[in-house]
């Protein structure tokens, strides 16, 4: 397969990732009744949606140009603080734990989702040639990286606690 129609295959597997991603992400704001979890889940589905026009613009430009420029002076920051303990819900949503088991859950998927795309967005990188979509695609990998470290951070903050309250004992 010729290297331009290969790049474009990968660029349209992307954006379906992140689409994935965005999906996943509106229906967690949707289903939670935490509100700081609604505005963090609404903006990681803002993000993704940042990516896909991102790799949106990427496919154009490979398939009318066959080359793109990655302008790492955009300004693509995002709310989320990675250093916090509870970095998704309240600190008040720990004491309905109980009813948590969709957040819970939807943390997992969230995991799963950002290590895949992150492994995605790191074979992309290695495999390309072009030094600017390489710098994208690693680019992409660290935001996602981002994302991840929340996720697990608030994952490990409840984990315990959620636990004692479903009587789940895995030892």
């Amino acid at each position: 397969m010729e290297q331009k129609e290969h790049l474009m295959e990968v660029v349209q597997n992307a954006i379906r990732v992140e689409n994935d991603g965005y999906q996943f992400y509106r229906l967690a704001e949707e289903k939670t009744t935490d509100a700081k979890g609604k505005e963090v889940f609404a903006s990681l589905a803002k993000d993704e949606t940042n990516h896909m026009q991102i790799l949106k613009s990427l496919y154009q430009s490979i398939k009318e140009k066959g080359e793109y420029h990655f302008d790492e002076g955009k300004d693509m920051k995002h709310i989320l603080d990675t250093t916090s303990e509870s970095p998704i819900f309240s600190p008040e949503f720990k004491q309905r734990l109980d009813q948590a088991h969709f957040e819970m859950t939807a943390l997992s998927i969230g995991v799963l989702l950002e290590k895949n795309s992150i492994d995605f967005y790191k074979k992309a990188a290695q495999e390309s040639k072009n030094k600017d979509i390489k710098k994208l695609f690693d680019y992409l990998a660290e935001w996602e990286g981002e994302h991840l470290r929340a996720l697990v951070n608030q994952q490990k903050f409840l984990q315990q606690d959620y636990w004692t309250e479903a009587r789940f004992y895995p030892f």
